[in-house]
């Protein structure tokens, strides 16, 4: 059915809308990537090979070659055909799938650091994290199987980018899911770092940036994923993939800067870092050694000497930062 003149216009100015989101999203993204390319090299490319290392490099080059391609392929008028439009709208789901597989890998990787003694919750997180991959790829074949062809808008040629007239209810799993997955792995973070506070050690400066790293992606991307949501439910059919750009840039941006950060951290340290802190009459010393068994010393003011037993989360430096 042709589209009224007044339809049309509406349309054309949520089109272009979407096309200048998406710009700016991969301005920052290139951005980030240039500034931050001089750490990648010193602390990535010569490191042993690992699970957070092959988690950033497919993050940093997957994901956004996919990005990119998103990006170039919206930003097209007069596509080389319907069947190639076809194929963007429903790339557009695969995308979404693989950003939050390896984005969510490497919030994964910080629980594990925080938990590798804690079995249980380790399991928890891997439970939740293999369930929300199958979440979305379920989705993702349901999408292309169950929902049955695309029909695309092709009343207007003038316009970059491909839009669907209608989008399937479905497509809300993919901002639903990972909200949920999301918030379980940062409130585990919370839970670790609550349990630190509450005693009198300080806090180890790996538990502080943990802390601090997953604060702000958690509150950046809840905020991005809730408002897809929300587009998704309320606004017009035009307007449903707007912030699906921002959302999958801003997860590999954050992705990529936790990791980092967690290498800075690591070699910052080097082989070897002590830091004294003076307390009530007691000196505690907390050591972070990179490939030993972190131990912590306390010295009364009587002249006695404990050595306390490894602290879990100097171990966990040298897993995500190694």
């Amino acid at each position: 059915m042709p589209f009224s003149q007044e339809e049309m216009n509406v349309m054309a100015a949520e089109a272009l809308a979407v096309e200048w989101v998406a710009a700016v999203c991969m301005t920052l993204l290139i951005y980030d990537n240039i500034i931050t390319f001089g750490q990648e090299v010193s602390t990535m490319w010569l490191s042993r090979w690992s699970i957070p290392k092959v988690l950033f490099l497919l993050n940093r080059y997957l994901v956004v070659g996919m990005l990119s391609f998103n990006a170039i392929a919206s930003s097209q008028t007069h596509l080389p055909n319907d069947l190639f439009c076809i194929f963007y709208l429903r790339w557009l789901v695969c995308t979404i799938t693989v950003t939050n597989s390896v984005v969510e890998g490497i919030l994964v990787a910080r629980v594990w650091a925080l938990y590798r003694e804690n079995r249980i919750a380790v399991a928890i997180a891997l439970t939740f994290y293999f369930s929300g991959i199958c979440v979305l790829v379920g989705l993702t074949v349901a999408d292309y199987i169950a929902t049955g062809p695309v029909e695309a808008v092709d009343d207007f040629q003038q316009l970059p980018g491909c839009y669907a007239r209608t989008v399937p209810s479905l497509i809300a799993g993919y901002w639903i899911s990972p909200l949920i997955i999301e918030s379980i792995f940062f409130m585990m973070v919370v839970w670790r770092a609550a349990g630190w506070w509450r005693t009198d050690v300080p806090v180890p400066p790996t538990l502080v940036l943990l802390a601090r790293d997953s604060s702000v992606y958690f509150l950046i991307v809840f905020v991005l994923l809730f408002a897809n949501l929300f587009v998704f439910l309320y606004g017009p059919p035009f307007l449903s993939s707007m912030l699906v750009t921002p959302s999958n840039t801003a997860g590999c941006i954050a992705g990529s800067r936790m990791l980092l950060n967690m290498r800075n951290l690591a070699y910052g340290h080097t082989d070897e870092a002590t830091t004294d802190i003076e307390m009530s009459g007691l000196r505690f010393k907390t050591r972070i050694s990179s490939g030993f068994r972190s131990r912590r010393t306390e010295t009364t003011s009587s002249g006695m000497t404990t050595t306390f037993g490894a602290s879990t989360i100097a171990e966990s430096t040298t897993v995500v930062g190694d």
